[in-house]
């Protein structure tokens, strides 16, 4: 397998990536290069399906792109102090500053403040003055140095992000670009190989899937011969060949009404385009009348992929019909293929989400799945209905839920929505699962 990296960053620093890159034969690197580091997403949603990795030549894109919750794998380069040295060599062989010889008054963002100071200390230059800033916003960085330099507090600017070099060249400002060494460049492009055979082996993962036909033979609508029903197991079956088929799969009638499938953890991930589609439960519902729930589970034995597929299955049979993923560290993945698709844990060892369900008295799945829904829903006021549909509950469930959370203080009531018939407002709920809200009602009780 040929690792496919997507390789993001500006354009100057995608090229010297690439041409240091060529000596890898391990992976191929894909150049996407941006004028600025607000075009990372709108890169990153063209190009993604054509990588395995993606490489960040900064951490400003790295960091954008981390809070889009992407399911691949991901690498920077960090910016170190080490970087700073060369920058420094600059200072002093192009301009009339000798910072060896003289005071003088600098501003530096982006880089460790420990690692500036060390580099300094190295080199013996005692600035005059220094302001540092690790601030991971372009348009902040460039009114941080473009005051100081201004005011008169600052003789000299040095950034890492070029957006930022550029935008204070074109106000006079002089300043001076940290590029990264080349030898952390090739650092960087190690972890990269890292992650390419790491991906490699859980492409070979054991994965498990289990579907179960509630009404296999027998009819939704109406009930059927037993000719009908013997061409719609046929039917069911040459769907089942062509899938187990593209996803070098095999596949058996553990039971009247359920088929296991066995394949691999990559042939899954590339048949459901890393679970945003469900092929083989649209195709089902589009050409045999069979009310189906597909559960798939990954291991690294058959058994452990079975536990997981179970409980995968337990959790499309409360959505049906639908198909959910459970992997091996307990990540539930679902509705596959459905907006609003949610992505949380079974299990969480974080004392913050520990505190909340203590606090309100709810399982950590249930807190995972709710902090998957608000960040999924992307608004801060919902309504019990709204709970109901995203989490698949009934809304006699859903109200329960938020009730506990009000009664726990995690949930308030901020306003009433009115349906669009007729009907009583519905209240609308905004959570409360900051640490501090936590904190104040532990107080509260003990």
């Amino acid at each position: 397998m040929n690792t496919k990296v997507l390789v993001i960053g500006p354009k100057d620093l995608v090229e010297l990536v690439i041409t240091i890159g060529q000596s890898y034969s391990d992976f191929t690197l894909l150049p996407a290069p941006y004028k600025h580091e607000q075009e990372t997403i709108d890169v990153i949603k063209r190009r993604v399906d054509e990588a395995d990795v993606l490489f960040f030549l900064g951490t400003i894109p790295y960091q954008m792109a981390k809070n889009q919750n992407i399911a691949k794998p991901m690498v920077f380069i960090p910016s170190t102090g080490t970087s700073l040295y060369r920058t420094l060599f600059k200072i002093i062989t192009e301009t009339s500053f000798n910072p060896i010889k003289e005071s003088l008054r600098i501003s530096i963002d982006t880089l460790p403040n420990r690692e500036v100071e060390e580099c300094f200390e190295d080199l013996e230059i005692y600035p005059e003055k220094m302001f540092l800033k690790t601030d991971q916003k372009a348009d902040e960085l460039v009114h941080f140095h473009y005051e100081l330099w201004k005011n008169k507090q600052t003789q000299v600017a040095v950034t890492c992000v070029k957006s930022v070099y550029e935008s204070l060249k074109g106000l006079g400002v002089l300043v001076f670009r940290v590029l990264p060494t080349k030898s952390a460049i090739r650092t960087s492009l190690d972890n990269v190989l890292l992650e390419g055979k790491a991906l490699l082996q859980s492409d070979t993962q054991i994965a498990i899937g289990i579907l179960h036909f509630n009404n296999l033979l027998s009819s939704l609508k109406k009930p059927i011969s037993e000719y009908g029903e013997q061409r719609k197991k046929a039917a069911l079956q040459n769907i089942l060949i062509d899938f187990c088929e593209e996803a070098q799969a095999i596949f058996d009638w553990s039971e009247r009404d359920e088929v296991r499938f066995i394949t691999t953890r990559g042939a899954i991930e590339r048949t459901t385009r890393k679970y945003k589609k469900a092929p083989l439960l649209d195709e089902i519902a589009m050409k045999i009348d069979i009310e189906t729930t597909i559960g798939i589970g990954f291991g690294h034995t058959a058994n452990e992929a079975e536990v997981s597929a179970r409980k995968a299955l337990m959790k499309a049979k409360v959505n049906k019909p639908s198909c959910f993923v459970v992997d091996m560290d307990g990540t539930v993945f679902g509705p596959v293929g459905k907006d609003g698709r949610l992505k949380y844990s079974l299990r969480s060892e974080d004392p913050h989400l520990m505190n909340l369900a203590k606090t309100a008295g709810l399982s950590i799945a249930t807190i995972n799945k709710l902090l998957s829904f608000c960040e999924c829903f992307g608004n801060r006021c919902i309504t019990a209905n709204d709970l109901a549909n995203g989490l698949g509950l009934t809304i006699r469930s859903a109200r329960r839920i938020l009730n506990t959370l009000e009664n726990t203080n995690l949930a308030v009531i901020v306003g009433e929505e009115q349906p669009i018939n007729r009907g009583r407002p519905r209240q609308l709920y905004e959570f409360q699962f900051s640490k501090e809200s936590v904190r104040s009602d532990f107080i509260k009780k003990y």
